[in-house]
């Protein structure tokens, strides 16, 4: 059966590797964007796009929660 999270639970939880790859991609999206856009490079409904996507990647990722693995458990029972 699936634990479930309080919102701050699942916060504060271990997040797989995975998505902290993907935080790190939308966080460097988002920089990007305010990079480009500081300089007039690009016009700026592109770097809005681009700041949204990377902060939805980023905000999703979060709530991720690493799953225990289903060997690690010792049952108390059979420890006697």
């Amino acid at each position: 059966m699936e634990k479930k999270y309080t919102f701050w639970q699942r916060i504060t939880s271990d997040t797989p590797l995975f998505f902290k790859k993907a935080q790190i991609l939308g966080a460097g999206l988002v920089t990007l964007s305010v990079s480009l856009n500081g300089i007039g490079v690009i016009p700026p409904i592109i770097t809005a796009v681009m700041a949204t996507v990377g902060t939805t990647i980023a905000a999703v990722a979060q709530f991720a929660v690493k799953q225990s693995e289903p060997g690690n458990t010792i049952n108390n029972e059979t420890k006697q």
